[in-house]
């Protein structure tokens, strides 16, 4: 192999990697590039997707405040509940003690 044919082997594989290297970057650029209406697309997607958020943790905070409302009329029923469950307990002790005590009376009164 003399100088000649060694400069050629080189001077064609310098021009197979120019052609083989323009082809994958034209090819990575084709499926890579997105044009101005795709691009426009998804900034308009993502307006989308950020009111969409917005709309859905204003609704989230509107239920929360609800449950919180009804959590809190729910424990001032059960207080309510409970106070008057626990009148009642101390009217019905006082109930059977004065029955108690009648009972006695009237014992009382058919022993004598």
């Amino acid at each position: 192999m003399d100088r000649t044919d060694l400069t050629l082997i080189i001077g064609s594989a310098l021009v197979a990697a120019l052609i083989i290297g323009w082809t994958v970057r034209w090819f990575f650029d084709r499926m890579n590039t997105t044009g101005p209406m795709a691009s426009d697309e998804v900034v308009a997607r993502m307006r989308e997707a950020e009111a969409a958020q917005a709309a859905a943790e204003s609704r989230a905070d509107e239920i929360e405040a609800q449950a919180r409302r009804t959590e809190s009329q729910l424990h001032a029923e059960l207080d309510a509940a409970m106070t008057g469950l626990g009148n009642a307990r101390r009217e019905a002790e006082q109930w059977r003690t004065d029955a108690e005590a009648w009972r006695a009376e009237v014992d009382e009164l058919r022993g004598h």
